[in-house]
């Protein structure tokens, strides 16, 4: 076909080659736009606690049962914050973790783990800390951990809040954002390798 020909001839060939070795850089690039924050692991860590590292930061408040946070790793599906209690260190119908998201760009998700695939929850947008807000109940996660579909904060709310439907006992894995401000320098050179090489398969393309 006409199209064809014209890519396999001279200037044309080099153009395909350029767009085709920027595509692949810039897939190669593309996993460090994102950021996962893990909550596991830590044990009691009281009130309120910073995860991440700047300027990617999560602030989780725990509200009811013993008003404290519990970082647990327990293997398997059993690794997330939950509410210090003694006994399983979970979130229950009782009490709810909240995360601030003030530094958390959309769109963002988050991993809910020990749902023993069955074990529902509540996950509620708010503009108030310590209040729940608007919820939407996901009975059925039917897969533990359970990762949500891509989540965006409503217009003026900053917390998002897990709670357990009555009888579960949930955990908030971790929380993953899907975009970043900045490229991390690992990625520009990448980047930039990838121009480079691109700019040599033109010269060698041309010169005779």
């Amino acid at each position: 076909p006409p199209i064809l020909k014209l890519a396999l001839i001279g200037g044309s060939t080099v153009k395909f080659k350029l767009a085709t070795a920027l595509v692949l850089t810039s897939l190669c690039a593309g996993p460090a736009f994102c950021t996962t924050i893990s909550f596991a692991g830590g044990g009691s860590l009281g009130a309120s606690h910073t995860f991440g590292s700047a300027p990617t930061t999560v602030t989780a408040y725990a509200f009811g049962g013993s008003g404290n946070l519990f970082g647990k790793s327990g293997g398997g599906t059993e690794n997330g914050l939950g509410i210090s209690d003694g006994g399983q260190n979970e979130i229950t119908n009782s009490d709810f973790v909240q995360l601030d998201l003030t530094n958390i760009t959309n769109p963002f998700s988050l991993s809910i783990g020990s749902t023993q695939n069955t074990e529902g929850f509540k996950l509620c947008f708010s503009s108030v800390l310590g209040t729940l807000g608007s919820c939407t109940d996901i009975p059925h996660p039917g897969s533990d951990p359970f990762s949500t579909a891509s989540l965006t904060k409503p217009a003026g709310d900053q917390f998002v809040s897990i709670q357990a439907d009555r009888g579960g006992n949930v955990l908030i894995d971790s929380l993953t954002t899907t975009t970043a401000a900045t490229p991390e320098p690992s990625s520009l050179l990448l980047l930039g390798t990838g121009i480079v090489g691109a700019a040599g398969l033109i010269r060698r393309k041309f010169v005779v």
